[in-house]
């Protein structure tokens, strides 16, 4: 089972705007989260020159301003999957998701008990010039159903639509589930929190990557 999330990547106020941008391409290639760069891999450009062909896109098509790029991060419950499956969603997810027209570098993290894999996408389509917008229902309607179907394939757990609120009427199998979920939920909030600089930030972060708050 895998939960997919994704956070935008604004410009920088001061300096370089796309200094967010830079940072995200270089932490995801971090070599002693990657097995020394192995599981690292990119979909049109070289991981090692990804940043300067994401800004050559925006300066052709002018639109080096506001929004960057994008980070998806897709969370495996602990134990599940290999680095080779995780891998292997986080690339196929990839193409089918961005449809070659986006620059973009993906790499799985080994670094916590639970495999995480990690995708960055330039803001610009670089076949349109268009810039990427993300829509409510996007993550329902296409985000997680792709994730959903990888996963089916190699006969992982699917993530259900809905989650059972009544303890008492779980079965064994599902209140398994229900922890799975559990460790899920708070790996998200452990990693909101990192990214947030305050209470009302964290819960925008949250309801970002599909949560919502009563």
């Amino acid at each position: 089972m895998a939960i997919t999330k994704i956070l935008h990547i604004n410009e920088v106020d001061t300096g370089n705007p796309a200094r967010h941008l830079e940072q995200a391409l270089d932490y995801i290639q971090n070599p002693e989260k990657t097995n020394g760069n192995v599981l690292v891999g990119s979909l049109n450009c070289l991981p090692e020159t990804a940043f300067e062909q994401m800004l050559d896109t925006e300066e052709t098509f002018g639109k080096m301003n506001k929004r960057q790029g994008y980070h998806v991060i897709i969370s495996f419950v602990p134990g599940e999957a290999t680095e080779e499956i995780a891998f292997d969603v986080v690339e196929r997810f990839a193409k089918e998701y961005l449809k070659d027209e986006y620059e973009a570098v993906y790499a799985v993290h080994n670094d916590k008990n639970h495999l995480h894999a990690h995708l960055i996408f330039n803001s610009v389509n670089l076949v349109t010039g268009v810039k990427y917008e993300y829509r409510k229902g996007e993550w329902k309607r296409r985000m997680q159903p792709i994730t959903n179907k990888l996963c089916k394939e190699y006969g992982l757990e699917i993530m259900p639509a809905e989650y059972a609120r009544e303890p008492k009427n779980l079965s064994r199998v599902e209140w398994e589930q229900e922890q799975k979920f559990r460790e899920m939920i708070l790996a998200d909030a452990k990693f909101c929190q990192n990214y947030a600089g305050s209470m009302d930030h964290f819960i925008f972060l949250m309801k970002r990557i599909g949560y919502q708050f009563e």
